[in-house]
């Protein structure tokens, strides 16, 4: 493990706590850097349609994720301006993908 003096306030929700207020939650200053959320066109997708996600393109290509996560594993962090999941830019990476 490498210690990266990064801090991590780690905070555990029920998913309906989370369903419920996700959009007073990240529509305000203090809005978690790292969400863990149900990924789909009505949860994530919504969320990245109101401007409520962060864009991670730049993050995608820098790291070479979209090399490593491909087909249906992409498909569940990439939403349109709908919030159609499936294509578009990149909001979220499934945890599928994390090992």
């Amino acid at each position: 493990m490498c210690e990266t003096g990064v801090k991590v306030e780690f905070e555990k929700k029920a998913f309906e706590q989370i369903r419920q207020n996700a959009f007073q939650v990240l529509n305000s200053d203090d809005a978690p850097d790292v969400m863990e959320y149900n990924k789909g066109n009505a949860t994530s997708g919504l969320l990245a349609s109101q401007g409520l996600l962060t864009n991670l393109n730049d993050y995608v290509s820098e790291y070479g994720w979209d090399k490593i996560i491909t087909g249906s594993l992409a498909d569940t962090g990439k939403y349109d301006e709908q919030g159609m999941m499936g294509s578009g830019d990149w909001y979220g990476i499934t945890t599928g993908a994390v090992k």
